[in-house]
């Protein structure tokens, strides 16, 4: 089936700058509505043949009603939920090839912010849902999709008020599809075969501001410690004893998975992480993105003090940013940082506990493997860890399982695109992700 449709429907939601910021206040949420409304009419099919309502004003639930012929194993069977996101990061021209909200086609990639990071994602879910559409199928069980508004910002009014939704009525998932890890190049990690990467769990996503006193007065009289120093010696204190290292068995998941592509002792170990783990983590240490799965990391990422260069600052603050690793929780982060004994307040930006671990032996894991080796021929799905977020977060009390995978192979320049300049899709990504949904809808 030609894309030419496909890259003009995802190009007119690229266009529509859906930014969201940290303070919804500074969000246009007429833009959200506009993408709304922009949807319907782009899809008329889907807003006819599948129930669609509105969660807090711009959070989309789509419900796709089950075939009615149904065998006692389907009716027994319970849903599955597939969510995105339309909310983007903010960008401005400088620094893109061609303008973030262009939606630009050169031929052979659209580009644009959210072709990636999920706009992509979303659309391609809708173009694989209109081509069943035409082709008259129904699924065996009931399928839902949630598209989140305020991912990139914690999803709190959207994915989190969806997920109460569905708890409210009793909806409950046998799996939840997100965004997630894409296909990689196996050298990535050291192995011949592309690396289809499906993340079976997060790191809690968590961000704490701290807040120093000082005293007040004129620089000419410093106090032993001014604000500004007790917050840096905070911040080298915590840089300088960061938590242990640890093997979580999402990890280990993943290297047993590695194991039968890796020749000798190398194999060895992969197959028998724990026991090998003290040699294994030298390994994985060496890449940032190993590295962050084995511990709950710190990064400060803002400061604010002082009001002149000659003042003493009556007070001071830092932001750090915490990815909570399984075994931990955000009380015991909260002691972790208290065991420095600095005299400071703790304000919680946002806070997120780990998700749980989802089960690779599970009917899901399962049914999406499958789907990788059709769409993706000579593909290894491989379990990891998802050290960034997702809105699927919020979906556990109403989920099994949770599995998070963008349908796409990624170079790591494209991976790098994200959050940044020059986001762009390749035709023939765009082309596999539509695949892959329909494949896995068909499937279901």
């Amino acid at each position: 089936m030609s894309i030419e449709k496909s890259i003009r429907r995802l190009q007119g939601a690229i266009r529509i700058p859906t930014c969201s910021h940290p303070n919804p206040q500074d969000t246009d949420w007429s833009l959200f509505l506009d993408f709304i409304h922009y949807l319907e009419s782009a899809y008329p099919d889907i807003h006819q043949n599948l129930h669609r309502r509105v969660i807090n004003d711009y959070g989309l639930v789509f419900h796709w009603q089950a075939s009615e012929s149904k065998d006692k194993e389907q009716i027994e069977a319970m849903p599955v939920l597939f969510t995105a996101h339309y909310d983007v990061v903010a960008a401005t021209d400088e620094g893109w090839t061609h303008p973030p909200f262009s939606g630009y086609d050169d031929g052979s990639r659209i580009w644009g912010r959210g072709s990636l990071d999920d706009k992509g994602s979303l659309i391609s879910i809708l173009e694989a849902v209109d081509e069943l559409l035409l082709t008259g199928y129904r699924p065996p069980r009931d399928v839902y999709f949630a598209f989140g508004f305020d991912e990139e910002q914690g999803g709190s009014f959207g994915a989190q008020q969806i997920a109460a939704y569905f708890k409210e009525q009793n909806i409950h998932f046998q799996y939840v599809f997100d965004e997630g890890g894409a296909i990689i190049d196996g050298s990535m990690m050291g192995v011949e075969p592309s690396l289809a990467v499906v993340g079976i769990a997060e790191k809690g996503n968590n961000s704490f501001r701290f807040n120093f006193e000082g005293v007040q007065g004129h620089s000419s009289m410093p106090p032993k410690h001014t604000a500004i120093g007790e917050m840096a010696a905070f911040i080298q204190a915590v840089e300088n004893k960061p938590f242990p290292l640890r093997l979580t068995p999402t990890v280990e998941e993943m290297l047993k998975a590695l194991a039968p592509y890796k020749k000798g002792m190398t194999g060895k170990a992969l197959a028998n992480p724990a026991l090998f783990f003290p040699i294994i983590k030298k390994v994985l240490l060496k890449n940032p993105q190993t590295a962050a799965m084995l511990r709950t990391s710190v990064s400060f990422t803002m400061t604010n003090a002082g009001t002149g260069h000659n003042v003493l600052p009556k007070d001071a603050s830092c932001v750090a940013n915490v990815r909570i690793l399984q075994g931990e929780s955000v009380q015991s982060v909260k002691e972790y940082f208290k065991s420095f004994g600095f005299d400071y307040s703790i304000e919680p930006l946002l806070e997120n506990e780990p998700t749980d671990i989802s089960d690779v032996q599970s009917d899901g894991m399962q049914r999406i493997s499958a789907c990788i080796k059709k769409v993706f021929p000579n593909t290894v799905p491989l379990p990891y860890l998802m050290v960034g977020g997702t809105d699927s977060r919020y979906y556990g009390e109403v989920a099994d399982d949770s599995f998070r995978f963008l349908p796409c192979r990624l170079t790591s320049e494209e991976l790098g695109s994200m959050h940044a300049v020059n986001e762009s899709i390749s035709h023939e990504n765009i082309a596999d992700m539509i695949a892959f949904y329909r494949t896995l809808l068909e499937t279901i």
